[in-house]
């Protein structure tokens, strides 16, 4: 498997004799083993981010439409037409819209536990990958930390096997061995930004749901002491 990865890292270097690429390969050699699952981490942490800023951002911009008729279909609510605002919430594409097309289905059988059921399902969906994240970030610098120990170890065995005829070398070896340290640090100081970023958003949604879930069981309170306008005949 090593002579592999050493292949293939031969082979991009003779096709890239410069450049970023080249620099890069260049410190995952310098750098040890430890450089590889560092790089698997930084690559882990670096989708995750970018699929959950993705997520967020469509999830805002699905409730920007409903945030803007939500005090219409309360107001339905309130009055007790729940077979309209039904139907109104199902032709609104939208976590908020779901979460209440759910409840108003199961309103016979419990309202707001189905509120409550539907709006953890719809944070959880949100949560998928913080798990990831903080596991990056944790793990990312421990990794560096186990590099720089093996390195150092190396370093001191060759010197018992050498002694101290080559001190350049040495401190040579050590220098290299602070690569993963680095590497480590930066991996996890990359996804820091976006997991607080995200965390932040996860709690503004939060109590945003939460509003909402309220303001519904209000209205559906309200409108339970309505009788629902039957059709004409």
């Amino acid at each position: 498997m090593a002579t592999s990865l050493q292949l293939f890292i031969a082979q991009v270097s003779a096709t890239e004799p410069s450049g970023a690429l080249s620099r890069a390969i260049e410190l995952l050699q310098r750098g040890g083993p430890v450089m590889w699952p560092i790089l698997l981490c930084s690559i882990m942490g670096v989708t995750v981010a970018f699929e959950r800023l993705f997520a967020f951002w469509r999830y805002n911009s699905a409730n920007l439409y409903f945030r803007q008729s939500i005090g219409e279909l309360i107001e339905i609510i309130k009055s007790g037409e729940f077979e309209r605002a039904l139907q109104c919430s199902a032709e609104i594409d939208s976590p908020f819209a779901r979460i209440i097309h759910e409840a108003l289905q199961n309103r016979a059988t419990g309202f707001s536990e189905t509120l409550q059921a539907v709006s953890q399902r719809e944070l959880n969906k949100l949560r998928r990958g913080f798990s990831v994240l903080d596991t990056v970030i944790t793990v990312a610098p421990l990794l560096g930390i186990l590099g720089t120990v093996t390195g150092i170890i190396g370093t001191f065995n060759m010197l018992n096997a050498a002694g101290l005829s080559n001190p350049t070398a040495a401190t040579a070896g050590i220098g290299e061995a602070l690569i993963t340290t680095a590497a480590g640090l930066i991996v996890a100081i990359v996804c820091l930004f976006p997991f607080n970023y995200l965390t932040s958003q996860l709690i503004r949604c939060t109590t945003e749901l939460e509003q909402t879930i309220h303001n519904f069981e209000v209205a559906f309170n309200t409108g339970n002491l309505t009788p629902e306008p039957q059709p004409p005949q």
